[in-house]
């Protein structure tokens, strides 16, 4: 059995401090993403989450069984944006878009996402199944920073992560990025600790 140790590997990444911001150069990752808008408590986001890990469980379980490779399926990650940035930035989540995703080994093709993805849709139990993707992502410069806490409390930590970037001599662009390290069916609100992630450029 050949072991990807994906968390070790891309530790860089998955790792960030509450106390101070870090820069990263994130590489391009294969991914299985899910494109939505509205509200993250709404049950079509719940569903989305529910397919985007059943299918990057089939795929796990697939390898392990099929090429003898086994894998740790990854942190849920989500993008998240409006057309009219006042909408995010109020908090006004019916209008937010989003698309969430988890990493992928690189030796998991299209082909075999386009597999897993038949396989749990034939066995769908929710009302509505999601277009899950295979897409290779690459975000590339971004600052980081730790939010320790409920998701309500992240507005203090996201201005402190864009003063960080404009005083390091960057601007923002592209999609506000999130990274649940973890569970909050299982954590208490005050525990959970998310990445945010912004990519930039030169200013």
């Amino acid at each position: 059995m050949k072991t990807i140790d994906l968390k070790k590997t891309l530790k860089p990444f998955y790792t960030a401090s509450a106390a101070k911001p870090m820069l990263v150069d994130v590489p391009a990752m294969n991914t299985l993403m899910v494109d939505g808008r509205g509200d993250p408590n709404s049950p079509m986001f719940q569903e989305a989450v529910g397919s985007l890990y059943s299918v990057a469980y089939t795929l796990k379980f697939t390898f392990k069984k099929e090429k003898c490779i086994d894998y740790p399926v990854m942190a849920l990650e989500g993008l998240w944006w409006a057309d009219d940035p006042a909408f995010f930035l109020s908090g006004e989540r019916d209008k937010w878009r989003w698309t969430i995703f988890i990493v992928l080994p690189d030796v998991v093709t299209k082909k075999d996402a386009a597999a897993a993805v038949a396989t749990v849709e034939n066995k769908a139990k929710f009302s509505r199944f999601p277009e899950v993707r295979f897409e290779r992502f690459a975000e590339g410069k971004a600052a980081q920073v730790l939010h320790i806490g409920p998701y309500a409390t992240e507005r203090a930590t996201i201005e402190g992560l864009h003063r960080f970037i404009a005083e390091a001599g960057y601007r923002l662009r592209g999609a506000h990025h999130e990274i649940y390290l973890g569970d909050p069916r299982r954590a208490a609100p005050e525990k959970l600790r998310t990445i945010i992630r912004h990519p930039v450029a030169k200013a």
